[in-house]
């Protein structure tokens, strides 16, 4: 898919007009590093460091006399450990730059804007690019405040998000400033059948589809955004010997300024218990611009579902809820990089009973060309 990609993006470099003021091509490249450790609880006092890199293209249409037409192309790498699994032993995931994958095209797709309140993309595509996009909650590590657990959980290897996508056609009606309606359709597996970590490309609906809806209402300053998810396929039942079960789920939430450098959100989403762990999701947090500073506090909670309690730890208690608690701090040294500091306190890791509350702390260091601002 990479050989594919690189000959169009080329061409568009050199077949640019002449005339055209803009530069047809825009470069970049990000790279993302957590080391984090377990200083008391979880599975084991152990430490990681994992990262994710990024190297994108962005072909603007407008330079090359077509104006409504936007491609785009992300090749991304990744290391690290499963540390949530091995040390933390919590279902959220204390680092959202936690993956096991080869080096892959993580997008790779062309957007049409037909209108000013209409526009068409499809190819590679993260979900979590045009649904269920928490701009505050982008700030923090931990992966609940991406995508929602209730979500992200869902489907075979996962839905089209990080650390791999599948096909999809997504469509945009409404303006900028407006009310806003998405409706995406996405193949239901993202990557291979036999490895997750290998990329696939298959068409819309070839594996089943997920589909999904968004509904995006200006509030105030702020946004509220209220959407819902399907499979058209069946998956297994939690319960062994139950009949397999379509997996859906719904979603809303509210965020923007409060007052002053003071910014926060709250969200809330549900799935079907029967095929997935998580029942029930529900997070928020608060975030503070000071200069160069960027304070936040987060906490996420996961509800396991009563089909997963009955059969997780059948002899035990289970616990119903795991709750992740973050404090983090984001100082941008200069416009290319930046660092932050970061304390999570993950209670009832994994809803087992038989492990102690988790403390992990650790440091995020980001780099990012071109320099931001």
């Amino acid at each position: 898919m990479i050989r594919r990609a690189l000959p169009w993006l080329i061409a568009a470099a050199f077949l640019a007009p002449a005339s055209a003021t803009a530069r047809p091509v825009e470069w970049g490249a990000s790279y993302t590093a957590d080391a984090l450790g377990v200083v008391d609880g979880g599975v084991d006092r152990d430490a990681a460091l994992m990262a994710r890199a990024d190297l994108w293209a962005d072909v603007d249409g407008a330079a090359l006399d077509v104006p409504s037409l936007t491609i785009h192309v992300d090749v991304m790498a990744t290391h690290g450990p499963d540390f949530s699994g091995k040390a933390v032993g919590d279902f959220q995931t204390v680092s959202n730059v936690q993956a096991e994958t080869r080096p892959h095209v993580y997008e790779a797709w062309a957007q049409w804007r037909a209108s000013p309140a209409f526009a068409f993309k499809a190819g590679q595509i993260d979900l979590n690019s045009e649904f269920d996009v928490q701009e505050i909650g982008s700030l923090f590590l931990n992966s609940a405040h991406g995508i929602g657990p209730d979500f992200s959980q869902s489907g075979l290897n996962g839905p089209s998000i990080f650390p791999m996508t599948a096909s999809a056609v997504v469509a945009l009606i409404g303006r900028e400033k407006g009310v806003q309606a998405r409706f995406g359709v996405f193949d239901a597996v993202a990557g291979a059948h036999h490895d997750p970590r290998l990329p696939a490309v298959r068409l819309p609906g070839t594996t089943g589809a997920l589909l999904v809806g968004e509904v995006e209402v200006p509030v105030g300053s702020g946004q509220f955004q209220l959407g819902a998810w399907t499979y058209t396929t069946r998956f297994d039942a939690i319960v062994p010997g139950k009949p397999r079960v379509r997996s859906q789920g719904a979603y809303a939430l509210v965020e923007g300024p409060l007052r002053g450098a003071l910014s926060g959100w709250a969200r809330v989403g549900l799935a079907d218990a029967r095929a997935n762990p998580v029942a029930a999701s529900l997070s928020g947090g608060l975030a503070l611009d000071v200069k160069d500073v960027r304070f936040g506090l987060a906490i996420a909670q996961v509800r396991a579902g009563g089909p997963l309690r009955r059969t997780l730890f059948p002899l035990e208690r289970t616990r119903h809820a795991e709750t992740a608690i973050e404090l983090t701090m984001a100082h941008n040294l200069a416009g290319w990089i930046s660092v932050q500091p970061d304390l999570q306190y993950i209670v009832h890791p994994g809803w087992d009973p038989g492990l102690h509350n988790a403390l992990v702390m650790g440091l995020r260091v980001a780099l990012v060309w071109p320099t931001a601002g």
